[in-house]
């Protein structure tokens, strides 16, 4: 009896894309480019109006006693992307183990 072979998962995601179908490869590139496209005119909106507004005079937030200062807003940013990149890792790796378990292995 033979044992099947455990791929790990950039293996198997590797030769799932290389099953999937031209026009489905093609729709993904569009949908990333269009993606790309509208985050690019995102950041051109919002440069333009932090340089309309950056002459408007700004309130200082007044300190409170015992409370912790904001972090600065970018490190937050790139705190949370870097928990949600670790948590959409562990769920993928656990999809592909799972249908590594659901679906007959191939045969050769």
């Amino acid at each position: 009896m033979a044992t099947p072979t455990i791929k790990t998962a950039s293996e198997a995601v590797t030769e799932a894309v290389s099953e999937i179908p031209a026009i489905a490869q093609k729709s993904r590139e569009q949908l990333v480019s269009n993606l790309q496209q509208g985050r690019q005119l995102s950041i051109d909106a919002a440069q333009s109006w932090v340089k309309a507004v950056s002459v408007l005079p700004s309130l200082d937030m007044p300190k409170i006693p015992g409370l912790p200062a904001m972090p600065d807003l970018e490190a937050a940013t790139t705190y949370t992307f870097d928990v949600a990149a670790d948590l959409l890792n562990a769920q993928r790796e656990f999809a592909i183990q799972l249908t590594h378990a659901l679906v007959p292995a191939k045969t050769a």
